[in-house]
């Protein structure tokens, strides 16, 4: 029996990595889909690389900050359209060298924002549903060597979208406070191929992994305008608890002898706080926005019927405390009707570099652009175009990865 090499970029969830072990006793990473991997909304905010969490001014406050909310004085409705594609281009030793792409279209966003009349201030409440995680991957090696080939597909696909209540309320003419309430639900199709062939044997593993996400969680925003021209503004997630559900096929074949196992498995995984702040200045026709972000992932924590006490310290030392800068800045047209903006963004990789399987050769950054289209006065039309890029080093393997994420994002919101 030959060892199963683990993907460089491993999109592996528990069962995988407990199935996985009895093949690479020496490899331990862990990585876990549903963290990190925020997948930006709407047209406005991928634009600005999601520098918002002060300055947003749609329905997607409901996820960027739910104190935002009490800047819209109309009833408006939202939706938005994204487009993503992932490349993933590998070098193994020796120079070879294989790519892959993967790409998906997908609706983003629909919620439904209400202003609710008041005496005195402005209280606002929301309702929508929105995809903020993204599990799209996609990973390839190719080594054929005449007599000892090798190839391998790693495909992963899904989400996990929010679907939210929330609600804002002005506590004095310059302070904010919102919180939206939401249930998580997702899931990720896994797909492994790894084939190894050689002039006396034949290798072949086939897993196919279903996961299904839920969970309820709460976010609690803050907004303040310290000066006519200067706002601040802070968002905390409180630490959520999913419930896992997955269903797991993997199949070997060897030298045309099938062995296939089937399984299910129920178990929690916990994640922590994260923290979001922001300052905005803003004139008459120009905006400028600068946002921190920062989630201790080591907190990442497995609960289920088993013992996980090895698995969980085996992911507390595959991921690390992430801290994100975003910037965005957008200039204003008022004569046409029309915004520019542009953005840039770092966000670092939450993984550890603890294992060698794993090496950040180049962290993950990216840069976007975007605009804005007012429509009879009632509509704006909002387009953002980000890409992103990072690279891997496999030392374990002696590969080499490159990754590129491509997102477009249009959206609508149409007040009445």
């Amino acid at each position: 029996m030959f060892p199963r090499p683990l993907p460089v970029f491993p999109l592996l969830t528990l069962v995988l990595f407990l199935c996985v072990a009895a093949f690479a006793q020496e490899e331990s990473f862990v990585s876990e889909a549903s963290a990190d991997n925020f997948f930006g909304i709407g047209g406005r905010a991928v634009g600005m690389s999601e520098a918002v969490v002060v300055s947003t001014k749609d329905g997607t406050a409901i996820v960027y900050n739910p104190a935002a909310l009490t800047k819209i004085r109309r009833p408006e409705f939202y939706g938005a359209l994204s487009h993503e594609k992932f490349t993933n281009k590998t070098v193994a030793a020796h120079a070879y060298s294989a790519e892959n792409n993967l790409s998906r279209t997908r609706l983003g966003s629909l919620n439904l924002t209400v202003p609710v009349p008041t005496y005195r201030g402005a209280l606002v409440v929301a309702f929508g549903v929105n995809r903020t995680r993204s599990f799209d991957r996609t990973f390839t090696f190719d080594s054929p060597v005449l007599d000892n080939s090798q190839h391998a597909v790693e495909e992963e696909s899904g989400g996990i979208r929010e679907w939210s209540a929330a609600a804002a309320i002005e506590l004095s003419a310059r302070i904010s406070a919102g919180l939206t309430l939401t249930y998580f639900n997702g899931g990720e199709d896994y797909y492994w191929n790894y084939q190894q062939s050689s002039l006396s044997s034949d290798l072949e593993y086939i897993d196919n992994i279903e996961d299904n996400y839920s969970a309820v969680g709460l976010r609690l925003g803050a907004l303040a305008d310290l000066t006519q021209n200067l706002s601040a503004a802070l968002t905390i997630d409180v630490p959520t608890k999913y419930k896992v559900e997955q269903n797991y096929i993997q199949r070997t074949i060897e030298n045309g002898s099938e062995d296939t196992e089937v399984g299910y498995y129920e178990y929690h995984l916990t994640h922590p706080f994260v923290f979001n702040g922001g300052l905005a200045f803003r004139t008459r026709t120009f905006l400028i926005e600068g946002n921190v972000g920062y989630t201790d992932w080591t907190q990442l924590e497995y609960d289920g019927d088993f013992d996980l006490e090895d698995l969980n310290r085996d992911l507390r030392n595959s991921y690390d405390e992430s801290i994100n800068f975003r910037f965005g800045a957008e200039y204003t047209f008022p004569q046409y009707g029309l915004i520019v903006r542009g953005g840039y963004k770092h966000d670092p990789l939450p993984f550890s570099g603890f294992f060698a399987s794993n090496q950040i050769e180049k962290d993950r950054n990216s840069f976007s652009f975007g605009l804005s289209y007012l429509i009879d006065r009632v509509a704006m039309l909002d387009v953002g175009f980000a890409r992103a890029s990072y690279e891997l080093d496999n030392r374990t393997l002696d590969l080499a990865q490159e990754f590129t994420s491509s997102k477009l994002m249009f959206s609508v919101a149409y007040r009445i």
